[in-house]
């Protein structure tokens, strides 16, 4: 009867969680809106009010950068790891006495083959803090968009044509974006049978997102004529060529919450293997890059060997993820648990993921060919390929990283945990160093 209520308990909860009202209204992805368009329609004053050559880039901006933004952000918050299902105190529902681990705790992100036990409740939290600095080896505050001005006499061409000096004029936006985002997660899992567990995470995610965007006009109309075309301040014979916009937005809300099975299909003394699937339901708000509005998951083979007080765990699985800009993914993590002392554990795993799909994250790729007539001095014409942006290009965002932690079990109540990820490969969005916090209680 108290199993009963209690998995009553976790159901009506986690309903609870998933569909109450988000904690704040902000909508993360209109902060790229509001910064394109300021730079390219709002602050941007052009000389003649009949040619505004930039109206299209902005367009552009919205329609092509801002949701590829949005999605590489969203995939990697509703995408981060979840604690391992054996990483709480467990308690048997039916003698309603706690049981103290006599061996190693386990590990804190790896699954083994382990299972909770029949009519065992695992139950905990974490928390995680992920500052987002880095994607493919560029600092996040170092992004350069380079924003072109429009074929006004559409030959296909830029710089050629009665108006070719208004063609080469680009606008350089520097987003300036400091990215992070904190990540508190309450999970727990039951076991149906001695060799069959369900699970649950829910997830509550604050993502900040701020910065001083920069832009600067490069340009040709006041180089070659000495009045320019397009400025910030509307004066063309003493332009205003560089402007700022500020923005400091964030948003609290519930994640992509997680439903997790486990069955151990193999038991031997020196050897558990077992089955995992883990998938991500899409509860969180897209446009506060909570989630990727798509279901993604995710398939593992688990292998495990239990002693007394060395534990060596082994997880291969397959990410099937269904978002746009997001590639399938083979993931592995390879580690062990070490028993230090009674109620001590050292945790640590190496973690692996490669993109299974190409082409999947584009941020403005390629370069553009301007032609120039001429100059103040009147040089030959030449040609200028410009990159569209200094984002590396790169088809597979694959990510590999070491996680070193420690287990600790106070009393036959309480289990802590706190580990470190350390990130050692370019790929893709990246903290370098995301600190890991968690307890499971027991009542």
């Amino acid at each position: 009867m108290r199993s009963i209520l209690l998995v009553r308990l976790i159901l009506v909860s986690t309903f609870c969680l998933c569909f109450s009202p988000r904690l704040t209204h902000a909508q993360l992805e209109q902060t790229f809106e509001r910064m394109f368009n300021s730079f390219l329609r709002e602050q941007l004053i052009a000389t003649n009010p009949l040619v505004r050559t930039f109206d299209e880039s902005a367009i552009l901006a919205n329609e092509t950068l801002k949701p590829t933004l949005k999605n590489l952000v969203a995939a990697n918050v509703s995408s981060f790891p979840l604690p391992s299902t054996v990483a709480g105190i467990t308690f048997d529902l039916s003698k309603l006495a706690p049981e103290m681990v006599k061996e190693s705790l386990g590990p804190i992100y790896a699954e083994t083959a382990q299972t909770v036990g029949k009519m065992k409740l695992n139950f905990g939290f974490n928390v995680e803090y992920f500052d987002m600095s880095e994607f493919r080896g560029l600092n996040t505050d170092d992004f350069r968009f380079t924003f072109f001005a429009s074929d006004l006499n559409g030959d296909g061409v830029l710089g050629t044509g009665v108006q070719s000096t208004l063609e080469t004029e680009t606008i350089d936006v520097f987003p300036n974006m400091d990215l992070n985002a904190s990540v508190f997660t309450f999970f727990a899992t039951f076991g149906l049978t001695s060799n069959f567990d369900i699970g649950f995470a829910v997830p509550i995610i604050n993502v900040s997102l701020q910065g001083q965007a920069r832009a600067v006009i490069n340009s040709t109309s006041f180089l070659i004529a000495g009045r320019a075309a397009n400025s910030f301040n509307g004066d063309g014979f003493q332009p205003q060529l560089e402007t700022t916009f500020d923005y400091d937005e964030s948003t609290t809300g519930i994640g992509d919450v997680s439903l997790r099975l486990k069955y151990r299909f193999l038991r031997r003394p020196n050897l558990d293997m077992g089955a995992f699937v883990d998938v991500r339901i899409p509860t969180g708000d897209e446009a506060d890059f909570l989630s990727t509005g798509e279901t993604n998951v995710k398939f593992a083979w688990l292998i495990s060997n239990t002693t007394t007080s060395f534990s060596p765990h082994l997880v291969l699985a397959y990410d099937r993820r269904s978002a746009d800009f997001d590639s399938d993914e083979f993931e592995f993590f390879a580690g062990f648990d070490q028993k230090v002392t009674e109620g001590l554990t050292f945790v640590l795993d190496v973690l692996g993921e490669y993109d299974l799909s190409s082409d999947k994250i584009v941020l403005f790729p390629g370069t553009r060919t301007l032609n120039f007539n001429q100059d103040r001095q009147g040089d030959a014409n030449f040609q200028r390929n410009i990159e569209i942006s200094n984002i590396p290009e790169d088809d597979r965002d694959n990510m590999f990283s070491a996680s070193l932690g420690l287990k600790y079990a106070p009393s036959e109540r309480y289990l802590l945990f706190a580990n470190t990820l350390i990130s050692f490969h370019d790929g893709g969005l990246r903290s370098n160093l995301v600190p890991v916090f968690g307890a499971a209680v027991t009542f």
